[in-house]
């Protein structure tokens, strides 16, 4: 198993604040995400720590465009020769051709090395096993990747679990935080047994209620702070 196991061919890699996940079946080895660090270092570990070479590796999915997911993409594509798959709408910020809208610290330190995007996705399209769930707002691009067979759901930031509950990303890193509300009636209709969030722990448990209880409760909590309106 690459990395922590969440399940029957999935490991989770823990990338200090954010996750990456690795997932391996008959139909090859998906990377979804790639951690903070521009070299992939935890991902490099991960595979060294299961004696696996990176170029086993034949997908690299992304959720979204933001630094802490995509920031060894280039690397890691480099060393695995890996397709890398994003959201159309965020392949432009992936690639380098616009600047990504993040704050000055995070464009100053952490800047991304550019990687071209091999396959740009759109709503519902197939990846391998996964289907591509377009759930924008956290990004104009972002992008949950389902498996309908197994019912599992690599969320990334369109929903993120903290402290046993599931919610959002801070508001200011938000495109759109009321169209990232919207999004998640989209997952909500999803039959998901297994949730694999970008930030916080694997959800296994009561994950309808969760959504609902988010659903409920964010025009107060998310769009009540922002007064209605898009915080870009």
């Amino acid at each position: 198993m690459i990395g922590v196991p969440v399940d029957d061919g999935v490991g989770r890699v823990d990338g200090g604040f954010v996750n990456a996940y690795v997932f391996q079946d008959p139909s090859g080895t998906y990377l979804v995400d790639t951690t903070m660090s521009r070299s992939g270092k935890p991902v490099r570990k991960a595979f060294a720590r299961a004696d696996v070479g990176l170029d086993k590796v034949g997908t690299i999915l992304l959720t979204h465009q933001h630094v802490d997911h995509v920031r060894g993409a280039a690397r890691l594509q480099r060393d695995s020769r890996a397709l890398v798959a994003c959201h159309s709408a965020d392949a432009p910020f992936v690639e380098g051709r616009i600047d990504p809208r993040t704050p000055l610290f995070f464009r100053l330190f952490f800047k991304p090395r550019p990687v071209a995007v091999g396959r740009p996705l759109n709503d519902g399209d197939m990846v391998g096993p996964f289907q591509v769930v377009f759930v924008p707002g956290h990004t104009v691009g972002e992008v949950a990747f389902y498996h309908p067979e197994r019912r599992i759901l690599f969320s990334g930031d369109s929903v993120v679990e903290r402290n046993g509950s599931l919610t959002l990303p801070a508001a200011r890193f938000a495109a759109d935080l009321p169209q990232a509300v919207r999004s998640l009636q989209v997952l909500r209709k999803l039959e998901v047994e297994l949730l694999l969030p970008g930030h916080g722990v694997p959800v296994r448990k009561d994950i309808p209620a969760l959504l609902d209880d988010l659903i409920a409760r964010a025009p107060t909590e998310f769009l009540g702070a922002a007064g209605g309106r898009d915080s870009s």
